[in-house]
C-alpha cells in the first residue's frame, strides 16, 4: 500500500519553490510533505481538511501549513463534472525550513516568525475575502526574479505574523506519521465520507475502507483525529448544510435530509452543537 507522501518537485538552485495550480479542480487526495506550504486560494470553493479540522475554503483564503501536516483541498462536485466551466486557481510557495533557517531565518530581525512557524504545525489561515496588498504580492510571485520572490515571501510571512485575523486550524499538531500507510487509510476514510455523507453510513462500512475491524478502526481514528467517527461525520454533514443554507433557498427540512439526516430533531441538535446556532438563526445571520 503506497503512502500519500506528496513529492514536491525540487529546484536545485533555490531554497523554495513557487507553484501555480490552475485547472478544473485541485489535487483531491489527503497528503502531507516535509515542506512548509504557503497557499493563496484565488479561485474555487470546496471542503478542506487540515489535520483534524474540516471546513470550507474560498477565494482569498491564505494558509500556512506546517511540515507533514495532512491536508486536502477538495473542490465541490461541480468542479468534477466533465466540461465544467468551474476553475481552481491557487498560488503556493513550498519551502524547507531548514534551508532558510541556516541563512535569513537565523537573523534576529526575523525572530518574530518563529511563533508563526510553530503555529503552522496546526495550520494557519487568514481570510482576506477580497484583493489586498498581500494577495496581490502572492499573485505576482511567478513573474518575479528569485531575489524579489524571496523579499515577497518574507514580507508576506511578516504580515501574517502580525495579523490579528490569523486563526489556528487543527487542534492536533503533526510530526512524521507513525506508519506510512496510516495516511492512505485516512485518505480512504475521508474520501468515502465526503462521497457518501448524504446517505446512511455505518461504522462497519467506514472501517472496511481502512481495512480494520470496527473496534480497531475506532482506536485508529481517535488516535489520528482526536475525534470519533460520528463526530467527524456530523461535522462534514453540518458543513455541507451550512453551504446549502448560504447558497440555496431550500427548506431546512429538505437540507437536513439531503445531508444524510433522517430525523429533523437530530439535525437541529447537531447543527447547534457544531455552530452554536440553530439552522434558522444561522440562515438569518448570513442574509
Amino acid at each position: 500500500m503506497k503512502p500519500l507522501l506528496f513529492r514536491v518537485p525540487t529546484v536545485t538552485d533555490r531554497s523554495f519553490r513557487v507553484q501555480v495550480d490552475d485547472g478544473p479542480h485541485f489535487y483531491d487526495r489527503l497528503h502531507f510533505h516535509p515542506e512548509l506550504q504557503l497557499t493563496l486560494i484565488k479561485e474555487s470553493v470546496g471542503t478542506q481538511v487540515v489535520g483534524d479540522r474540516i471546513d470550507r475554503f474560498r477565494p482569498y483564503d491564505l494558509l500556512l501549513l506546517g511540515a507533514n501536516l495532512p491536508h486536502v483541498f477538495r473542490n465541490d462536485p461541480a468542479y468534477f463534472v466533465p466540461d465544467s466551466p468551474e476553475r481552481a486557481l491557487s498560488y503556493s510557495v513550498y519551502l524547507r525550513p531548514e534551508h532558510l533557517q541556516q541563512t535569513v531565518f537565523g537573523m534576529p530581525e526575523l525572530n518574530h516568525l518563529d511563533q508563526l512557524f510553530r503555529e503552522a504545525r496546526h495550520g494557519v489561515r487568514i481570510r482576506f475575502n477580497e484583493v489586498g496588498s498581500v494577495t496581490t504580492c502572492l499573485e505576482q510571485l511567478p513573474t518575479q526574479r528569485p531575489f524579489d520572490q524571496l523579499m515577497t515571501l518574507l514580507s508576506v510571512l511578516d504580515q501574517m505574523a502580525s495579523d490579528p485575523r490569523r486563526e489556528r486550524l487543527s487542534i492536533t499538531a503533526y510530526e512524521l506519521p507513525r506508519r506510512p500507510d496510516d495516511h492512505q487509510r485516512l485518505d480512504n476514510v475521508f474520501t468515502y465520507i465526503l462521497n457518501n455523507y448524504a446517505s446512511p453510513i455505518t461504522l462497519e462500512e467506514v472501517a472496511n475502507q481502512a481495512h480494520l475491524t470496527p473496534s480497531a478502526f475506532c482506536r485508529f481514528f481517535r488516535l489520528h483525529t482526536r475525534k470519533t467517527f460520528s463526530q467527524l461525520l456530523n461535522e462534514v454533514r453540518i458543513e455541507h448544510a451550512c453551504r446549502l443554507l448560504q447558497e440555496s433557498k431550500l427548506p431546512i427540512s429538505q437540507i437536513a435530509f439531503s445531508c444524510g439526516y433522517t430525523n429533523l430533531s437530530n439535525f437541529n441538535r447537531q447543527f447547534k452543537l457544531i455552530t452554536s446556532l440553530t439552522p434558522g438563526q444561522y440562515s438569518k445571520a448570513i442574509f
